[in-house]
């Protein structure tokens, strides 16, 4: 496991030689006094720990009943002052994650796992999770496998499948991005197995088989994990996600009004930066589709905003759905430019799917074989099996 950055070093890379923070209504100050926290309470002999938190300021960290997600399911909340802390500073570094500031989260979650390794076993493991998503989303994807496989076996072990089956879910998000398909079913099932019905692990395999079901056009079994999913979700960020991908089953049948909508829907439940480009790179091909060219616009100029605060998985998946969706419409110069832009970025990172997707995209421009795409007549829904008419007319029920 690499080593974390100082929080200074940490703080200048996050907030960039731009300062891409000046007039954003979220400032990273704060984050950089919780980080400076975590380190130097981390660094001090284990009995003095708790007299240094004592003399942090009340409101410095979030208040005990706050987790953050992806805990152990199979024990209680932590008691001890110590593990409860490395909960709480695990919580803002959450925070951090949301507005793209990885390497301050990276400092603060070390920190984390460092205190709880004291004093709390399963909070420990728990640390390693939220460490190999963040190194996922700085790119560093073997460090981030390397992480998961590692909190697998120690986990069963320790009699904790919940903490187990989320690094299965981490390693099948990983088997996804590398278009490694029958990994991603295997990795998402086993977690579902060892997931506890409603708790946040079930919600988050069924989110994955969701996703696996769609990359198959197995449409009935995307729609069913996915409301599932949707309902066991929390936070306006999780539902954005969710949402998105059904309004993508909604595409793959045909529906293709109802999937803008349904696009549109999410990104306005998307805050983070992430989550947003990840939503707006299936909504671009929809869009294109059904002629937007207004809609496809918007999308390439704010996803150029939030792409500097996105991980490299998430921005070039936005370029392709950008590629994409400007082909559907005609504009070759467009779509070369964002499926440049995102098989160069793709390569680097080694998401080699994204990279034969791209690379498609342009064969296609240098044979000039794109062909304008129209949405064809609506299915008729009647038509559909029972399960997939509720869950479109479900969809097209979400409020804003």
């Amino acid at each position: 496991m690499r080593e974390p950055l100082l929080p200074m070093e940490a703080y200048t890379i996050d907030v960039g030689e731009g300062n891409r923070w000046i007039g954003h209504p979220t400032q990273p100050h704060g984050w950089f006094s919780v980080t400076h926290i975590a380190m130097r309470v981390a660094s001090l002999p284990p009995e003095r720990r708790q007299w240094f938190l004592d003399t942090l300021p009340e409101g410095i960290l979030p208040e005990p009943g706050r987790r953050p997600t992806h805990v152990c399911h199979d024990c209680p909340p932590p008691t001890d002052p110590i593990a409860v802390a490395a909960e709480q500073l695990r919580v803002v570094a959450e925070d951090m994650e949301r507005d793209g500031c990885f390497e301050m989260a990276y400092t603060t979650v070390s920190a984390a796992g460092r205190l709880a390794a004291t004093v709390d076993p399963s909070g420990t493991l728990s640390a390693c999770n939220h460490l190999a998503r963040i190194v996922r989303q700085l790119g560093e994807t073997r460090e981030a496998e390397a992480l998961y496989e590692g909190v697998v076996p120690e986990a069963q072990q320790r009699g904790y499948p919940s903490v187990a089956g989320y690094a299965l879910v981490g390693l099948g998000n990983l088997a996804m991005m590398r278009g490694n398909r029958p990994a991603q079913l295997s990795f998402y099932t086993e977690a579902l197995q060892l997931a506890p019905q409603g708790t946040g692990l079930e919600a988050a395999a069924r989110w994955g088989l969701m996703n696996h079901a769609l990359s198959t056009n197995s449409l009935a079994d995307a729609l069913i994990h996915g409301w599932r999913a949707y309902d066991l979700s929390v936070t306006a960020e999780e539902r954005a996600g969710i949402l998105s991908n059904l309004a993508s089953v909604a595409y793959r049948a045909g529906f293709v009004d109802q999937a803008v909508d349904g696009y549109a829907r999410a990104l306005s439940m998307a805050v983070a930066p992430r989550v947003w480009l990840s939503v707006a790179s299936a909504a671009a091909p929809a869009a294109g589709a059904a002629g937007r060219d207004l809609l496809l616009e918007q999308l390439e100029r704010d996803g150029r905003q939030h792409s500097a605060a996105a991980g490299p998985f998430e921005s070039s998946e936005w370029l392709l759905g950008l590629a994409n969706g400007w082909m559907s419409v005609g504009r070759r110069d467009a779509a070369e430019r964002c499926a440049r832009q995102g098989r160069a970025l793709a390569q680097l990172h080694e998401f080699h799917e994204v990279v034969y997707r791209l690379d498609r995209v342009l064969t296609q421009i240098a044979t000039r074989s794109v062909t304008l795409s129209s949405p064809g007549p609506t299915p008729d829904p009647s038509e559909l099996p029972a399960a997939a008419q509720r869950g479109l007319a479900r969809l097209s029920a979400v409020e804003h």
